[in-house]
C-alpha cells in the first residue's frame, strides 16, 4: 500500500513544481526571459546591419545609374538588371526579417509552454519533459538569433555588392556572399538535425 501511496503522491509532486516553474517565468521580466537565451545586447549586432544595409542604399543612391543589378547567376555574375530604386530591395527584405526574427525570438522567450511553437508532431510534443522543453527554447532561440544575424549580414553585404558592381568597381558577387549564403543554410540544417536528436529520446520512451 506504501508504494501505491508514493505513486500516487510523485504525479502530484510533479504537477506541482511545474506549476510552480510556470508561475516563476510569467512573473519574471522579459529582459530576463530572453538572457536566458542570449545576451540581450547582442540585438545590436543585428540592428547595426539593418542599418548599415539602409545607409548603405541611401548614400549610394545618388550615384547610381539607371541600371543596376538585380539578380546573379550561379557563378555570381549579374544576368538581370533593374531600376536604381530596386537598391532598397535588400534593406527592405532585411528590415522585414529583422522584425520577424525578433518577434519570434521575442515571443519564444516569453511563452509560458514553447511547446505550442515547436513544430514537432503532436506525441513528440507530449513526451517532452520540461528540462527538455526549456533546453529546446533555449537551443532553438539561440539558432533563430544566429540566423537573423546572417541573414541581415547577407543583405548588408548584397547592398554593398549590388552598389559596386553598378559603379563598374565589382564584377561579381564574390566569396562573401558564398560565405553568408553557406553558413546561413548549414546553420538552418544544424537546428533541425540537432532539434531532432534532443527530442528523439523522449518520442522513443
Amino acid at each position: 500500500m506504501q508504494e501505491t501511496g508514493d505513486g500516487a503522491r510523485a504525479p502530484a509532486t510533479q504537477f506541482r513544481a511545474s506549476a510552480e516553474r510556470a508561475i516563476l517565468h510569467e512573473r519574471e521580466p522579459m529582459w530576463k526571459k530572453l538572457a536566458r537565451c542570449y545576451p540581450p545586447q547582442l540585438e545590436l549586432l543585428a540592428l547595426a546591419l539593418l542599418v548599415l544595409a539602409l545607409y548603405l542604399a541611401l548614400s549610394a543612391y545618388p550615384t547610381l545609374p539607371d541600371t543596376i543589378p538585380m539578380h546573379f547567376d550561379s557563378a555570381g555574375i549579374p544576368d538581370g538588371w533593374g531600376s536604381k530604386n530596386t537598391v532598397f530591395i535588400f534593406p527592405a527584405l532585411s528590415a522585414f526579417m529583422y522584425a520577424l526574427f525578433t518577434f519570434t525570438n521575442f515571443w519564444f522567450a516569453v511563452t509560458q509552454d514553447p511547446r505550442k511553437l515547436m513544430s514537432l508532431p503532436p506525441r513528440w510534443k507530449a513526451a517532452l519533459t520540461d528540462k527538455q522543453t526549456e533546453e529546446l527554447r533555449i537551443f532553438l532561440n539561440r539558432c533563430l538569433f544566429a540566423l537573423k544575424v546572417l541573414i541581415q549580414g547577407l543583405a548588408a553585404y548584397g547592398t554593398y555588392i549590388a552598389v559596386e558592381i553598378a559603379l563598374g568597381r565589382a564584377s561579381r558577387l564574390g566569396t562573401p556572399w558564398f560565405f553568408f549564403t553557406a553558413a546561413t543554410l548549414v546553420l538552418a540544417g544544424f537546428m533541425v538535425w540537432k532539434s531532432y536528436r534532443m527530442t528523439r529520446t523522449s518520442h522513443h520512451l
